[in-house]
């Protein structure tokens, strides 16, 4: 690997880091999400707008599942060990 690549590389691990865990950052309100799932016996949350990236983001992370209803996105929580 190059020494810019391994620059790229770098920053992108920095960023990655710094969207998950900044306060007020994707993580945080994937996080309070996922919590609000968890208490909510079953329920779903309905996303839309601006917060659907960061729901697919999430997702893709594990801290929620996103379905589609008639094109609108809802997070769902994930089943837990012995679910």
């Amino acid at each position: 690997m190059s020494g810019a690549g391994f620059a790229e590389a770098i920053r992108d691990r920095v960023t990655e880091a710094i969207r998950t865990w900044a306060p007020g950052a994707r993580g945080a309100w994937c996080r309070d999400q996922r919590r609000r799932l968890r208490s909510s016996n079953g329920a779903v949350i309905w996303v839309r707008g601006p917060a659907l990236p960061w729901a697919e983001w999430g997702a893709r992370r594990g801290y929620f599942a996103v379905g589609y209803m008639d094109e609108i996105a809802y997070l769902q929580a994930l089943p837990g060990p012995g679910a």
